[in-house]
């Protein structure tokens, strides 16, 4: 039995390009957000798990957050 998920969210995919278009990679955001990669992880794939502080420093690197939902996150 797999463990794999079966999709990405928009939000994943936004983070990925995001990613390629500002020429950074996971562990350069993992650290300016100070913490471990499956933390980071953890938080791409749920983005409501994301502290204001967390999207303050996304947005200090320029990530586009337009994705994020505050209100109506689908959860599931």
């Amino acid at each position: 039995m797999s463990n794999e998920k079966s999709f990405m969210s928009e939000f994943e995919i936004e983070f990925i390009s995001d990613l390629r278009r500002l020429g950074i990679n996971k562990k350069d955001v993992a650290q300016k957000l100070e913490m471990t990669m499956p933390t980071l992880n953890s938080r791409i794939e749920k983005p409501w798990t994301l502290t204001v502080k967390d999207l303050n420093n996304l947005k200090e690197l320029e990530f586009n957050l337009k994705t994020i939902y505050i209100n109506g996150i689908n959860k599931d």
